[in-house]
């Protein structure tokens, strides 16, 4: 039994079942909440189910700090009380994955003078899900190059570089539910109303703009975070006003996902890359 936690300012502590942090228990992580929402008419017996949502999650540890002396454990307990501030978002990593929490409470169950105070954290997790540590990246578009050095010309000449060819692909979400992502869409020339299509449930997130050489859209559909970008020469601009009517911020449910990129014109100059970090219900 292992975790970390890190604090906005990056420092980090790792707790477990060694010196100094003696962890003893971890409460929260591998159970879940939800608040139900039901109708219930008048003389109805019972109710009807409307919908459910996860409720925000607890975390709390419990665990020993141990030391040689007395001056040894202070030091260790300003370090501890230090990292596990309050009013500050971190990060804990448990079991390969990552949550996002707040240090709602941290303190020592013993005096100041003991050896070996017992230690005691609550974190206090707006989003109930673990995420994977790293960042998933799909190419759905792109171009690879196929020039090795040392070069060689053959007679028949060479080719540059393959276009992938296929316009669907299957993006796995390994996470227990949907999740948002990143979707990016960089023209390689000249083009019109770049477009992404789920095939599986028909929504789609279409952008009515002539993109140039070099530009990129970014489109980010993570709930309470969706908003579009337009990036040229370096110049980031908010980009909303160029989603079409009809766009859905996409979200990639569990399991496979498959997925079109589409263009007006010119699609085989456009490259479309996917980023998303898989959501868990515990670890």
């Amino acid at each position: 039994m292992e975790l970390t936690y890190i604090n906005a300012s990056g420092e980090r502590l790792i707790l477990r079942q060694t010196r100094p942090f003696f962890l003893t228990r971890i409460d929260g992580a591998g159970r879940t909440r939800q608040t139900i929402n039901t109708f219930q008419a008048p003389e109805q017996d019972g109710a009807f189910y409307i919908s459910s949502t996860l409720d925000m999650r607890n975390i709390t540890l419990e665990g020993t700090v141990s030391a040689s002396t007395i001056d040894e454990a202070y030091t260790h307990r300003k370090r501890f009380l230090r990292i596990f501030a309050p009013k500050q978002q971190g990060t804990l990593i448990y079991r390969g994955r990552q949550i996002s929490c707040v240090v709602e409470e941290a303190g020592f169950t013993a005096s100041v003078r003991e050896r070996g105070p017992n230690f005691f954290v609550s974190l206090f997790c707006p989003s109930p899900f673990f995420e994977t540590l790293d960042e998933v990246r799909a190419e759905l578009a792109r171009w690879t190059p196929r020039l090795h050095f040392k070069l060689q010309i053959p007679v028949g000449g060479i080719e540059f570089g393959s276009r992938q060819p296929s316009q669907i692909i299957t993006v796995d979400n390994i996470g227990d539910v949907s999740c948002g992502c990143l979707i990016v869409f960089r023209a390689l020339g000249t083009v019109t109303n770049p477009e992404l299509l789920n095939l599986n449930t028909g929504e789609y997130i279409r952008l009515n703009t002539t993109m140039g050489a070099g530009d990129e859209l970014r489109v980010y559909t993570h709930f309470a975070g969706k908003h579009v970008t337009s990036v040229t020469g370096g110049t980031e601009i908010n980009a909303f006003s160029l989603l079409d009517i009809g766009s859905t911020f996409l979200q990639l449910a569990a399991g496979r996902n498959l997925l079109r990129y589409d263009a007006e014109t010119n699609m085989d100059l456009l490259e479309v890359t996917l980023y998303y970090r898989p959501q868990f219900l515990g670890v």
